[in-house]
């Protein structure tokens, strides 16, 4: 099943990001890097984060680690289930 996310913006057109086609390392490089960037894990960060003050490119980023780290944590839960 693929799961995506359509972004629109007025400078860049629309970007699609096929999550479930990503490979793994790009998953945890770009979830590394979203964490550097606030320093803090999703969990914290969402906690602290507001839409009203939030800036489109926060807007933007939190949508996108939020997929990243969906996306995760799906197959983290799948790969018992594949051993089987």
């Amino acid at each position: 099943m693929s799961r995506h996310s359509v972004i629109e913006s007025s400078e860049n057109g629309r970007t699609e990001i096929d999550y479930s086609a990503m490979p793994e390392a790009e998953i945890e490089r770009r979830i590394h890097h979203y964490h550097e960037k606030y320093g803090m894990t999703l969990t914290a960060y969402s906690k602290r984060f507001s839409c009203a003050g939030a800036t489109p490119q926060e807007m933007l980023d939190v949508m996108d680690w939020d997929c990243l780290v969906r996306e995760c944590d799906l197959r983290r839960a799948a790969r018992p289930a594949a051993r089987k």
